[in-house]
């Protein structure tokens, strides 16, 4: 990757990168097999060439898992601070969540075709859960929901949410799946 003397990364990477990724997102929109995306079509799609490509990704593969990547960083990254610090209306780690897929939401509905994707995206569903229900003093434990199935529960709406077409606000969903939820739970958190 090119980078000036401050460490910086060059622009045009970073232009370069943003438009295979389009590119990526664009093919698989048309069609969600991987196997059918070709360097040339990737290239063609974005409007560079082949060897452009290869400078900055080894195959097709490894442009899809450095997206990847990226995109589940930046979510734990939005997330984690609001996971270590309390709770409140305004620091709501589950907003958080809906807001950076409402943000990328082509990109989600291209993602969550990869079950590793989907493993990842369950991972800090559950620390989200985990954290909200040790912020809570529940009065009996073992008459909770298991924190897998409200991961799970939650991972379903936000997958239809985005196979929808995103028809609510991040707010709203969050405000809708906290209802679900405290309805469905024995204290009264």
């Amino acid at each position: 990757m090119l980078s000036n003397k401050e460490g910086k990364v060059d622009p045009r990477v970073i232009r370069t990168k943003r438009m295979f990724r389009e590119a990526l997102i664009a093919l698989l929109h048309e069609n969600t097999d991987l196997r059918k995306v070709t360097v040339q079509g990737l290239a063609d799609r974005a409007g560079l060439n082949r060897a452009t490509f290869y400078l900055h990704y080894r195959d097709v593969e490894d442009l899809l898992e450095q997206l990847t990547k990226e995109v589940l960083d930046e979510l734990a990254r939005r997330i984690h601070p609001l996971t270590e610090s309390g709770l409140t209306k305004d620091n709501n780690p589950l907003v958080s969540f809906l807001e950076e897929i409402y943000e990328n939401a082509a990109l989600f509905q291209v993602l969550l075709e990869n079950k590793e994707f989907r493993h990842q995206l369950f991972e800090i569903m559950m620390n989200i859960v985990s954290t909200r229900r040790a912020r809570r003093k529940a009065a009996d434990p073992s008459k909770q929901v298991p924190i897998e199935v409200i991961a799970a529960s939650t991972l379903g709406i936000v997958t239809w949410w985005i196979e929808e077409g995103i028809p609510y606000s991040p707010s709203y969903l969050a405000n809708q799946i906290n209802q679900l939820y405290r309805r469905s739970s024995p204290s009264k958190a």
